[in-house]
């Protein structure tokens, strides 16, 4: 792990996209940039700006002491594959008894073709990104915030047996400028066919063993905003494993889930709800209380027709 800070001197908005260990060449896992620690930010320097990042690696073995730092140059990358190197760069191994955890499988976009695919795998690697520094760990998920009367709330809120679904919806708003970004480039997609592709290559990423787990909750969001939400659910039911505690990924999924439903269920139809519930029936997960909300949402609407 690399902690220091970085600053712009083009004069324009730049982004850093890999960082590089020239020897053993190894990628970089994530590259953040933060204010004070906190990540949630655009990962966008702005003109001239300077801020705070942090370089995580996985790296194998180098000669050196066990337990002692070691010495290696650090090259960044920018969006124009400019390369900036920064000599003699210190690491101080992190030592443990634990045994080692598996390795995520893991795509760089600069070697896919489809230029579509590409898109969406560079913007699930800035979610992931994101979700490593406002994670599970503080009930967060990602770049995904929900803001309730100008509030902003950690992830989508918790639960609350007091209300079950919000008396105001029209109060609250889902944001994230991951999602603004995906959504608003598949409505930018000129044909049926393209905009095929683009939900086949979250689909095909919403799965335990192509290492977008951690955000599967970002996939499933996407496909909701496009219109895609059964083929999303059925995908997660089928895919993501159950009671799986290393990225929680389904689980997840459900606390998102949770969240618009009490937050934003006048943005989902009848059918939508009918479709949550066959997705979460029987499942062997923490349910959060979607059959309480889905319950409130239909009770709600016999009493006021949508």
């Amino acid at each position: 792990m690399l902690d220091g800070h970085v600053t712009d001197i083009s004069g324009k908005s730049n982004r850093i996209l890999r960082a590089e260990i020239p020897k053993p060449l190894t990628h970089s896992d994530q590259v953040l940039i933060s204010n004070h620690h906190d990540a949630r930010r655009p990962q966008v320097l702005a003109p001239h700006e300077c801020a705070e990042i942090r370089v995580c690696f996985f790296i194998q073995p180098v000669v050196a002491e066990k337990g002692q730092p070691w010495r290696s140059p650090v090259i960044l990358v920018d969006q124009y594959d400019n390369r900036q190197k920064f000599k003699d760069c210190e690491f101080r191994p992190i030592v443990s008894d634990r045994p080692a955890l598996v390795k995520e499988p893991e795509e760089y976009p600069y070697e896919i073709v489809d230029p579509i695919e590409k898109e969406v795998v560079s913007v699930l690697k800035g979610e992931l990104n994101r979700y490593a520094v406002c994670g599970r760990i503080c009930g967060g998920l990602g770049s995904i915030q929900m803001v309730y009367q100008g509030q902003p709330i950690t992830g989508v809120g918790g639960d609350s047996l007091n209300q079950v679904i919000i008396l105001d919806p029209e109060n609250a708003a889902l944001t994230s400028d991951n999602l603004d970004v995906l959504t608003g480039f598949y409505h930018g997609l000129g044909s049926k066919v393209e905009k095929a592709r683009f939900v086949k290559a979250l689909l095909d990423r919403l799965d335990a063993k192509r290492g977008y787990l951690a955000v599967s909750y970002f996939i499933v969001a996407v496909l909701w905003k496009v219109g895609a939400l059964d083929e999303a659910l059925q995908k997660a039911r089928r895919d993501l494993p159950e009671n799986e505690t290393r990225f929680y990924g389904l689980r997840n999924v459900l606390m998102l889930l949770n969240g618009l439903l009490r937050y934003r269920y006048p943005d989902f139809s009848n059918q939508m709800l009918d479709e949550i519930e066959r997705m979460t029936h029987g499942l062997n997960e923490h349910l959060f209380l979607i059959p309480a909300r889905l319950a409130a949402i239909r009770a709600s609407r016999l009493q006021k027709p949508v």
